[in-house]
């Protein structure tokens, strides 16, 4: 950790700042593509849905391997390939969606040649601007941030940047929405320009403030432990990297968080959105006002979080926080599978309760995470976590196409909760050989 109250301070907000530009430009881009693949494909949810299936999967396949490239080069070089990754990303899903945007689609809804080859081209720039946002996400959170900060102060750092996801997450997909909006006779995709743009420019200022904190605090530069290099092939990695990793002292926590990830009982989640539209008949207006609230517990959690640290500990903190988010989302399921109407408030009502012991505990996960890896594997380790709670989420989409009708919810969220659950348990059985607890 570097010293100097004024210098620390100074480093917290270059961090902050930076998360702040890039976290709201990724959201921002997140947002946009989707909305506009149906715009250019109209009633054609199935190339939205194929593209991002396509950029998850290879997403997961390959940020193990991307993200130890932490591992054996400075922290200001991993910022400029992260940084470059994203900007070549976001360029050429530019031209890509453009040409798309310029021929017809085919008779009956035939793909030509070249929306074929557009589209293949889309996926590749969304995966390379995925795995540039994670690169930079996992150097600067996982990396950078336990180098500069003590263990009494991870806690409240931590927190104010959930804080900052949790604002860029309520904010920029509404800005981006404003900006999809624009459009001219002449340029039909003026508003998704304006997004990217947006990303874009985002980038560079994230950047030059790496660079300044590192020419303010040299020694960040450094790795406290030199890198081994280990000829592995990708194939190779694969066979042996899961099983190297799930051996790590710090791998059952970051197991329990991945089961988290597995439950639809998620106020912004795709599936449970559906529901409540189709199956509650929720207005829009009602479900927005639903999904907001789950922001603001979301934020509440952030506050908590370091007072329950300093109080109970880490790991008690972070157990208490997984098993809060275990017993009202148990409570919720009893209100959804009572037979009354006014019961789905309390189903509802619960799921925003939840959030805080979710967010409570993903703050623990990070800390533990932190303080857990050694400075000279965390890029793997946290890409191999990365790629965890990506797998998670290819999962819970492909329950969701297995049991894709509304009477089909119960089971999902059955299943939900026996996830959350189990991930509970894995945490609370788990006897950490660091001595986390005297932090």
């Amino acid at each position: 950790t570097i010293s100097g109250h004024k210098k620390v301070k100074s480093t917290a907000f270059k961090i902050l700042l930076g998360r702040f530009l890039t976290r709201s430009g990724d959201q921002a881009w997140d947002f946009a593509v989707p909305l506009t693949l149906l715009k250019v494909f109209p009633d054609q949810l199935r190339i939205a849905a194929g593209y991002f299936l396509a950029v998850k999967f290879l997403h997961v396949l390959l940020m193990p391997r991307i993200a130890a490239v932490i591992d054996r080069r400075s922290r200001i070089h991993v910022a400029y390939l992260g940084s470059i990754l994203q900007v070549v990303g976001v360029f050429l899903g530019v031209l890509c969606l453009l040409l798309l945007n310029c021929y017809t689609f085919g008779i009956h809804g035939v793909f030509t040649s070249v929306h074929i080859t557009a589209f293949i081209v889309l996926v590749f720039s969304g995966l390379i601007s995925s795995l540039g946002s994670s690169l930079l996400n996992i150097s600067v959170g996982n990396d950078l941030v336990p180098a500069v900060f003590d263990s009494s102060h991870l806690p409240q750092f931590n927190s104010r940047m959930r804080q900052l996801d949790l604002l860029t997450e309520v904010s920029a997909p509404v800005l981006a929405g404003l900006l999809l909006l624009v459009t001219f006779p002449s340029i039909p995709l003026a508003g998704f320009l304006l997004v990217a743009a947006w990303n874009l420019l985002s980038f560079f200022p994230e950047v030059l403030i790496l660079r300044s904190i590192f020419k303010s605090n040299p020694k960040l530069l450094e790795k406290s432990a030199p890198y081994v290099a280990v000829q592995k092939t990708l194939l190779l990695q694969l066979k042996t990297g899961w099983a190297s990793f799930f051996k790590k002292p710090v791998a059952p926590a970051v197991l329990a968080y991945a089961l988290l990830w597995l439950s639809v009982l998620s106020p912004h989640g795709v599936l449970l959105t559906g529901y409540l539209k189709d199956g509650l008949k929720m207005s829009e207006v009602t479900i927005g006002v639903f999904r907001g609230l789950g922001a603001v517990f979301g934020l509440l959690a952030t506050i908590i979080f370091p007072i329950v640290v300093a109080r109970m500990g880490l790991i008690k903190g972070s157990r208490a926080f997984i098993l809060f988010q275990t017993a009202t989302l148990i409570c919720a399921l009893i209100f959804f599978l009572t037979p009354a109407s006014f019961n789905y408030y309390g189903f509802l009502a619960l799921i925003l309760l939840s959030r805080i012991g979710l967010y409570g505990f993903s703050l623990g996960e990070m800390q533990i995470r932190q303080q857990g890896i050694s400075s000279h594997e965390r890029g793997e380790v946290n890409g191999f976590a990365d790629a965890l709670t990506g797998v998670a989420t290819l999962a819970l989409y492909g329950f969701g196409t297995l049991l894709p009708n509304t009477s089909d919810f119960r089971l999902l969220i059955i299943g939900s909760v026996i996830f959350v659950s189990l991930g509970a348990l894995i945490f609370s059985i788990w006897k950490p050989k660091q001595n986390f607890e005297s932090l």
